[in-house]
């Protein structure tokens, strides 16, 4: 029996602070870093304990604009992280209730200022959740970078303006409203980078510790923004209890407490969802230098029958590579499929030119004269099976991997319409003969 020894990339190196990905920088006035503060409320519910941290770290934000101004701009959006939909969709309904009404009264005995929302005086409030659709969600993105004002938003701005109204008097407007509070999910730790966040409050201790690493990472990304990370544990949870114990040796040591995680690169599923994508970016990348008569040009997936050769390599260069990372049978998986990519691809150059049509990857200008190899996840409908559809499905990006799916609902028959797929079978509700 053979050995291999193990390739480790990147290899090892005498440093452990200065690695081929990262670098670790020490913490100074140049490069102050994050800083973690754990909370346990031994004793009080959690819920009641959410309401009044958040409520603090909101009127904290608004001090500091009042004191500082502009430069206290990351800490006037509090970002909550949550593990769990349910969890969010409780602070999201306490934002709009306890936690508005509580800022907006204040404390008699709190020297914390009263603040109230950019929503006309509530909350502004935005979701990062699977709830919301991927449109939304983009122009949730856009509209997390804009930022407070200390001339509109601090207590004497928000002063100045209501004398203003008071005297009938033209007040200053803004076309876009900064959001108080943006509640997320999993969501964040994947393609969220708006510097100018810089508070966040996790509420529970995440189910791993990558996902913790990758979400209070989003706040805090520029060394002129230090980023404050509250979190907050159930102490009903004996794993929350468990890190709020050992709280500074668990943040010292982060990296070495990510957990291994399990690979499966090759199974049948990523294999449907990713090897579209490889295959028309490999061809295209690979034949950048044919000046225009190959296959990488917008319109050169139309030239898939000239370049079958070049294809067939490809597609053994590829199932090469797979048996060198998996094993036989992810190679013959991944053959299988790349071989019948290249065989819809054919079919749909051949339909499209029945049609005198021509095929492009997926800019499509002219509906009468082009049509496309692929098409984005989101936009794929499901069950759909027909000549007419780009039989090529390329993720854009983590986020949208399957498409949604819009449900209608009604007590009234009439409004329901329910269009059964061709060849579907009948089916009734079976009798019941007890």
């Amino acid at each position: 029996m053979s050995t291999h020894p193990a390739n480790i990339f990147p290899p090892q190196v005498l440093d452990a602070g200065n690695t081929y990905f990262s670098k670790e920088i020490p913490v100074s006035e140049k490069h102050p870093g994050r800083r973690y503060v754990g909370i346990s409320t031994t004793g009080v519910r959690l819920t009641t304990a959410e309401i009044r941290v958040a409520e603090v770290l909101l009127a904290g934000g608004q001090l500091l604009l009042d004191r500082s101004g502009r430069v206290a701009d990351p800490y006037m959006t509090l970002v909550g992280y949550f593990s769990a939909t349910r969890e969010l969709a409780g602070m999201a309904r306490y934002m709009t209730d306890d936690i508005q009404t509580a800022l907006a009264k204040g404390r008699p005995w709190s020297k914390l200022p009263r603040r109230t929302g950019t929503d006309y005086g509530s909350l502004h409030v935005a979701e990062l959740t699977s709830r919301v659709a991927s449109a939304d969600i983009t122009a949730t993105l856009d509209q997390m970078a804009t930022a407070f004002d200390p001339g509109f938003d601090s207590t004497a701005g928000k002063r100045n303006r209501r004398a203003l109204r008071e005297a009938k008097k033209p007040e200053p407007t803004r076309e876009v409203n900064p959001y108080d509070v943006v509640l997320a999910t999993s969501m964040l730790q994947v393609g969220v980078d708006v510097t100018r966040l810089g508070m966040m409050l996790v509420v529970g201790q995440p189910k791993n510790t990558a996902e913790y690493i990758q979400a209070s990472s989003r706040v805090g990304r520029t060394a002129d923004r230090p980023g404050l990370v509250v979190a907050l544990g159930n102490w009903a949870r004996p794993r929350d209890l468990a890190h709020f114990e050992q709280f500074r040796h668990y943040h010292e040591t982060f990296y070495a407490q990510v957990e291994a995680l399990s690979v499966t690169p090759f199974s049948v599923t990523s294999l449907e969802r990713g090897l579209d994508g490889v295959l028309v970016s490999a061809a295209r990348v690979l034949q950048a230098a044919k000046a225009g008569q190959g296959l990488s040009p917008e319109d050169g997936a139309a030239r898939i029958e000239a370049e079958q050769h070049f294809a067939g390599e490809l597609v053994d260069a590829l199932v090469r590579r797979v048996a060198r990372a998996g094993d036989e049978d992810a190679a013959n998986r991944a053959r299988l499929r790349l071989e019948n990519r290249l065989d819809q691809w054919g079919k749909r150059r051949k339909s499209l030119m029945e049609d005198r049509k021509s095929l492009v990857y997926e800019r499509v200008l002219d509906d009468g004269r082009h049509d496309a190899l692929m098409m984005s996840a989101e936009n794929a409908k499901a069950g759909i099976d027909t000549r007419d559809a780009a039989p090529f499905i390329v993720a854009n990006s983590m986020r949208e991997v399957q498409p949604e799916i819009n449900l209608l609902v009604s007590p009234i028959k009439e409004r329901l319409v329910y269009r059964a797929p061709d060849h579907a079978p009948q089916w009734k509700m079976p009798e019941d003969n007890s």
